[in-house]
């Protein structure tokens, strides 16, 4: 035995350990697969290595793995035994195992065969996944165990199934894809090795070749005049790639086993073949040559492979069978009986009644389709500060605001009206009040962007370009006597007063204006956070029911609980509608005891008079801020002729304008009723749906429970399949344990 294989056999055996307990079904296990055409002296090169006589019926070998395990012992015995991958049920499938000793060691054979055997009858299949064990101790032995995998077949014989080909290449695509996997790929060296299938089917796999040893066999068959060439083969001087590179090995011929040479005798042929025969025996590394040198050689690299896995593999062990618990876990468990299915259905009740609507209104759940990042109760505060803002930006709750885009009038400006283009503090810029026309100076026109209506500041100026190049400064307005141009008001009041005295603002027109700009610009919004909050509900409710883990197995209670669930929405929200249209319905009726109505009311009834004079009286002051005096008629004068102008306005003038202090005023009382009464209604939604759902899921009747608690074949299935890979997984991670 080589000196650096010693203290990793513990090592090689806990892989073989995972292997016989089918971990390398979910876990990528390090090993070496030996594969080939039927033709290519695959077999005769693993008697070789194991000292073993494979059975040489075509029918048994080319039909399932045989994994040879051997050590290297003082004592030469053998065990064979079926590890089963895909175990049939029913009796006497279980095989016996085989225990052979140095006197019946000539039974080895006819055991593997017996074992194959078992596989095929038990199965029924002619190429199965389960492996004959195969494990050989004796000194003759290097510490190495291989998996034989069928030999690749080209056609199907008569009495053989059509898809044998498929079959054979579907098993061998399982050892292929193994990252870990070593792959020993046989072919004779008197075949062009360009046409080899075995190595077309590891490129695939394996493109840079660097887990892929090519062993040529059969070099006494290669044509005179071609040795050379197989000698460059062999030597890596024909192709780059192959990183372990290529070995050779001559097998007893056809004549040798008619003449029944035995194994040892073939070997030393071998030996004497390579050193006698050229141009082998002039080859230097006589390591590329020989079954001997390639056991020492697979013996390295398998405790190489195992060594640099092993960490990987322990990693791997532990994140899988966690990951299986949890999906296992998922699936819960399956109740059979009423009883059991009855209480599922109890617990599942009661936790979302208890559950449901803290979870969706403390902001517990994620939704899925809209604002994903957003929780269901942030989305809903979010929404209720859209539904605030659209409310605070409409005409009634703006009656009074003045802002860039706003039209409007200046009473102390004869015919001064139009589109605020800009706002500085207390001063007013309209597009169309100018001091100067067609600005030329080189410092402001600096400033130009070449964009009609684009407004800009030169301290302590304002400025505007015009459509035809030019710039105009604008006329600075003092912020409070502008005024929102109330025509809007004006229209409304024509169209709804009654056949009275026009001279006093009329409650009927006060409350048909109201009525209609809450019906135009209020009720759309309302509805609108409505229809949100129930879609809200609805899609949180269906997170909520698809998140129960003891629901994932059943897919029509999952079904019945998504549509119970809608079908509550839709009647919580009709209930909600209705109060929500109650609730317009009273509010387009004007009314409040709101003490803010009356006072802000007085307020803007005097206030711009108030402004207008002290506008006017404003030159009492000098240009450094000190008071100076005014003589008492010129302050007469300058009252007398501002109320004068109000006295010239028109009746319609001033009944628009009480009409406009009054909507400013009671828009900002009602606007504060709607903010605050709009959300609470719709919320009643998410308040009331855990109780609504409890009572409709009271009612489920036992016979619909039974029928609603029943799992389908797949998940039955599925779960069976997750226990069972959560038991082999348990097992490795114990021969892992074992290992320390």
């Amino acid at each position: 035995m080589s000196e650096p294989l010693a203290g990793y056999e513990r090592y090689r055996e806990f892989m073989d350990r995972l292997t016989e307990n089918n971990v390398d079904e979910f876990i990528s296990l390090p090993m070496i697969a030996v594969m080939g055409d039927t033709s290519s002296g695959k077999s005769s090169l693993l008697s070789n290595i194991s000292l073993v006589e494979l059975p040489s019926n075509d029918n048994l070998t080319t039909r399932c793995p045989i994994m040879l395990k051997m050590h290297h012992s003082a004592n030469r015995s053998a065990k064979v035994n079926v590890y089963w991958k895909d175990k049939p049920s029913g009796k006497d499938v279980d095989f016996d195992e085989v225990v052979i000793g140095e006197e019946n060691w000539h039974s080895i054979t006819d055991a593997i065969a017996d074992a194959q055997a078992h596989i095929i009858s038990k199965t029924g299949k002619e190429v199965a996944r389960d492996v004959v064990s195969v494990e050989i101790r004796g000194p003759h032995c290097q510490d190495l165990t291989l998996i034989d995998l069928p030999g690749i077949v080209r056609t199907s014989g008569k009495a053989e199934s059509a898809t044998l080909s498929e079959d054979i290449q579907g098993l061998m695509n399982e050892y292929l894809s193994n990252p870990r996997c070593i792959v020993l790929a046989v072919l004779p060296a008197n075949v062009d090795f360009h046409n080899s299938q075995i190595l077309a089917e590891a490129r695939k796999v394996d493109p840079q070749t660097e887990r892929t040893i090519p062993v040529l066999t059969k070099p006494d068959l290669i044509d005179d005049g071609a040795q050379a060439a197989v000698k460059e083969l062999l030597l890596g001087k024909k192709t780059d790639s192959f990183e372990m590179g290529f070995h050779m090995v001559k097998g007893r011929g056809q004549a040798a086993l008619n003449k029944s040479e035995s194994i040892e005798e073939g070997l030393r042929g071998e030996e004497s073949f390579f050193n006698n025969t050229e141009p082998w025996r002039s080859i230097e590394d006589k390591n590329l040559l020989g079954t001997k040198h390639l056991r020492v050689k697979l013996a390295q690299l398998q405790m190489h492979i195992i060594r640099s896995s092993f960490k990987g593999i322990a990693r791997d062990l532990n994140n899988q069978q966690e990951e299986t618990m949890k999906e296992y876990d998922l699936l819960g468990e399956i109740p059979s009986s009423l009883t059991e299915k009855r209480s599922l259905f109890r617990s599942i009740k009661e936790h979302m009644w208890k559950s449901i609507g803290t979870t969706v209104l403390s902001g517990q759940i994620r939704s899925l389709n809209r604002d994903a990042d957003m929780r269901p109760s942030a989305q809903f505060l979010d929404a209720s500060q859209r539904f605030q803002d659209v409310l605070n930006s409409s005409k009634l709750a703006t009656v009074s605001d003045v802002k860039a885009g706003t039209l409007v009038v200046v009473p102390t400006e004869k015919n001064a009206a139009g589109e605020v283009c800009f706002i500085d503090n207390d001063k007013v810029y309209l597009e169309n009040m100018v001091d100067e026309i067609n600005v030329t100076n080189s410092s402001i026109t600096s400033y130009r962007k070449n964009e009609p209506g684009n407004v800009f500041t030169y301290s302590p100026y304002v400025y505007i370009e015009r459509k035809d190049g030019t710039i105009d400064q604008l006329k600075p307005l003092e912020r409070k006597l502008v005024h929102p141009d109330p025509e809007w008001i004006s229209i409304l009041i024509k169209k709804n007063r009654p056949y009275k005295l026009p001279v006093f603002i009329n409650t009927d027109v006060f409350e048909a204006i109201v009525a209609h700009l809450i019906e135009e610009e209020w009720a759309p919004p309302t509805m609108e956070l409505l229809d949100f909050t129930a879609e809200l509900m609805d899609t949180a409710a269906d997170i909520f029911i698809r998140d129960i883990k003891s629901v994932k197995s059943f897919p029509a209670l999952e079904s019945c609980l998504v549509v119970k669930a809608s079908e509550i929405v839709v009647s919580l929200k009709k209930v909600a509608k209705d109060k929500l249209e109650d609730f317009i319905k009273r509010e387009k009726v004007p009314y409040t005891q709101n003490h803010y109505l009356f006072e802000n009311l007085c307020k803007l009834r005097s206030e711009r008079l108030m402004s207008e004079v002290l506008s006017s009286i404003g030159g009492q002051y000098g240009s450094g801020g000190n008071q100076v005096a005014i003589a008492p008629s010129a302050l007469i004068s300058t009252v007398k002729n501002v109320f004068q102008r109000n006295q010239e306005r028109s009746v319609q003038d001033h009944m628009t304008e009480e009409m406009q202090n009054a909507l400013d005023s009671y828009g900002k009382v009602a606007l504060k009723r709607f903010i605050d009464n709009v959300p609470m209604l719709c919320i009643e939604i998410m308040q009331h749906f855990a109780d609504e759902m409890n009572d409709v899921l009271s009612e489920i009747s036992d016979d619909e429970i039974n029928e609603m608690v029943k799992a389908p074949p797949g998940i039955v299935q599925k779960r069976d399949k997750l226990k069972r890979k959560a038991e082999v997984l348990k097992k490795g991670i114990e021969a892992l344990g074992d290992l320390y």
